[in-house]
């Protein structure tokens, strides 16, 4: 093994501080500067990729210049060993802060958090993915408490890697679900993950989970709860606050670290409301003249709040797609401003000719109110199966049946269920309702007696003559019997003949029986059932038919004041959820008020017959922003008399038209000029023509 140098440069080695799977990091102090210590990264690893890494580290380090990373000041190679100095933090790291007093107390938790948030989304707007957030990274400054992010080890820029392929780097534990996959699925959003591990642990001491996912091919799933860590008087929100981190869909992740640590602050200080002054009334600007005295030398304090809480977030925010939701809060925090909304409203008044000039400069703002109103929509697919029914064939084959149990209707299982589409269906067999019968209609015989001779096979039929001949003709229904007559005529009979003279009456005989063969069955006495087709026996089954069809139940929240499909109309919505449910529906769904209407009322179509297989739930949002101003005519003391509210809608920031802001003057003087060139072309009209 290739003995260390004593000194690197202007730095003598002092004692080791750490150490690595391919690296050591010593503690030097300056030759001639003694106060001055540094910590040099020595590569003990002469691995070509080792090397190529190691270079690729401090190139990244020495684009990073943040309060919370910890600084390069140099890099090089001397004798055989490469090296890296870096700034000296004289504490240790998280880690073992964490070993030694297992949990930490949540101001201090909460406080490393930030500074490391703040420290992520900065290499990320560099387009630097850390890669390995955990606690052995991130050190403590003993002296000021500063938390700084250390060890670009394996870190790489968004589009420049020399990762292998299918390669898992970081620290196990700290993983998130795409590091178990690949290093080269790792994200920012991934670094997002394992900042949630470690904050996390700060908070109980222990991972999120009882067994380590991503080792031995175990599943990652949601953190357990810190009360079940024996955590207690934390809020409750915290818990979402991780969840949401520890996704495993990176999209439904906070979309930079700052979100999180907004969404944390939200949490802390649930009830506490900002205030702003606004700055022309600071400057003690006057009011107006119809403002109650003395209230025009007071600065008018601006209510301010973001937005609101509301349902959807706090039961699904783990699960929802958290950059448009970032994005809303951002915005409610931009329209905070006096001066973004004054600019608005200005901009506002200049779309249309009549409305109120410089509006913005004249509002008076008392308080400022975000929200979002959220747009539902259940997809939900629907089977409906007939009550069962016997169908039946002849026994023709005489097939041996198989001795199987019978099943209900709904126990039979048809085609899987892929996705959300209307289909026909079709008649099943119920299973084990197979069995074979005696035909009733012929009674096992494979015949029916025949209803014309009622089975002797022949019928009697009368013999009548025939009036024009003076013959004697036999009915049949198959074909007329006639008796041809000899010279003398006769007529032929069973008995005797009678004759006739030529040119005599002719006489008609009575008629006389007769027995023939029966024209219906063919003299057979019965005809073939048409039930059993002539066997006897027939096979009988239950069955049932089957369709499924689609649904769609739409609705929204009910603000006051607002109508929220003209809204819609207006405005793009930001779907933030989309998530399935088989058989069913989530239980989470019905703690959303508006939501679980839309539930109930797609419950209700369903019945012994119609059940539910497949359920889908889509929810969207466009923010509102509700404004309170005054346009100098405010009395304090008139019960909010003289005050307007205008509502900015969607990222747009759409403003609708609104009558109370119009230049009436302006639009009763263009009134007055139209209706006076009225006047004068009907009294020019009647002077030409007079």
């Amino acid at each position: 093994m290739t003995r260390r140098p004593q000194q690197i440069g202007n730095y003598v080695l002092e004692r080791e501080v750490g150490r690595g799977g391919s690296s050591e990091v010593w503690l030097a102090r300056h030759a001639h500067l003694e106060e001055r210590q540094v910590a040099i990264k020595i590569l003990t690893d002469n691995n070509k990729e080792a090397i190529q890494r190691f270079n690729r580290e401090a190139n990244l380090a020495g684009r990073l210049s943040h309060p919370q990373i910890v600084r390069l000041y140099d890099h090089g190679y001397t004798g055989v060993f490469y090296y890296s100095i870096f700034e000296y933090i004289p504490g240790g790291s998280l880690r073992q802060l964490i070993e030694k007093q297992h949990r930490l107390p949540l101001t201090d938790a909460v406080a490393i958090f930030k500074q490391i948030a703040v420290a992520l989304d900065y290499a990320h707007s560099l387009n630097i993915i850390h890669r390995d957030i955990s606690p052995g990274n991130v050190l403590l400054e003993q002296a000021t408490g500063r938390a700084l992010l250390t060890d670009f080890g394996i870190a790489r820029e968004v589009d420049n890697t020399i990762t292998i392929v299918h390669s898992v780097m970081g620290t196990p534990g700290y993983w998130s679900p795409e590091h178990a996959q690949s290093a080269t699925l790792v994200s920012r959003l991934s670094d997002i993950y394992s900042l949630g591990v470690v904050f996390y642990v700060m908070l109980a001491g222990d991972l999120p989970w009882d067994e380590t996912p991503g080792l031995n091919n175990r599943v990652f799933g949601p953190p357990l709860p810190l009360k079940q860590r024996g955590v207690d008087n934390l809020p409750v929100d915290i818990d979402r606050i991780l969840q949401t981190m520890l996704a495993t869909d990176p999209a439904k992740r906070f979309p930079t670290a700052n979100a999180a640590v907004e969404e944390l602050e939200r949490v802390l200080v649930r009830h506490e409301v900002q205030t702003q002054i606004n700055p022309q009334l600071a400057k003690g600007k006057k009011r107006g003249a119809t403002r109650a005295q003395g209230a025009d030398d007071q600065a008018l304090t601006v209510l301010s709040t973001g937005v609101e809480t509301n349902e959807v977030e706090t039961v699904l925010g783990p699960t929802l797609i958290r950059a448009p939701i970032a994005d809303a809060h951002k915005r409610a925090k931009e329209l905070s401003q006096p001066e973004v909304i004054a600019n608005l409203l200005d901009n506002w008044s200049r779309q249309g000719p009549f409305r109120r000039s410089l509006l913005g400069r004249m509002a008076q703002l008392h308080k400022v109110q975000s929200r979002n109103i959220y747009f539902y929509k259940v997809r939900i697919l629907y089977e409906y199966r007939d009550p069962p029914y016997a169908v039946e064939e002849p026994d023709r084959h005489k097939e041996q049946l198989k001795l199987e149990p019978e099943l209900d209707r709904w126990q039979v299982s048809l085609s899987p269920v892929h996705d959300f589409k209307d289909e026909p269906g079709m008649q099943i067999t119920l299973p084990g309702s197979t069995k074979v019968i005696d035909c009733s209609d012929c009674k096992a015989k494979g015949k029916i007696v025949c209803p014309n001779c009622k089975g002797k096979s022949r019928i009697l039929v009368k013999q009548a003559a025939d009036e024009a001949t003076g013959k004697r003709t036999t009915s049949r229904s198959s074909s007329a019997v006639r008796m041809q007559a000899a010279e003398p005529q006769t007529i032929e009979t069973s008995r005797r003949a009678i004759p006739t003279t030529a040119g005599a009456a002719t006489a008609v005989l009575p008629p006389e029986p007769s027995l023939v063969a029966c024209p219906v069955c063919e003299g057979y006495g019965g005809t073939k059932c048409e039930r059993c087709e002539g066997v006897g026996r027939l096979v009988q089954r239950d069955a049932f038919r089957w369709r499924r069809f689609v649904r769609d139940i739409q609705g929204n929240d009910d603000l006051p004041d607002h109508d929220e499909e003209y809204i819609r109309k207006q405005c793009k919505m930001q779907e933030i959820y989309c998530e399935r449910a088989s058989n069913g529906f989530r239980f989470e769904w019905g703690q959303i008020p508006t939501l679980r209407e839309l539930i109930q009322k797609a419950q209700a179509a369903t019945d012994d017959d119609t059940r539910i297989l497949l359920s889908e739930v889509t929810i969207g949002f466009i923010p509102v922003t509700d404004i309170i101003f005054d346009l100098g005519k405010f009395d304090p003391g008139s019960n909010n008399e003289g005050l307007n509210k205008v509502s900015i809608y969607g990222f747009e920031h759409y403003i609708p038209p609104d009558w109370r802001f119009l230049n009436w003057e302006r639009v009763i003087f263009i009134c007055a000029i139209g209706f006076m060139f009225v006047l004068v072309v009907v009294f020019g009209f009647f002077a030409f023509t007079a």
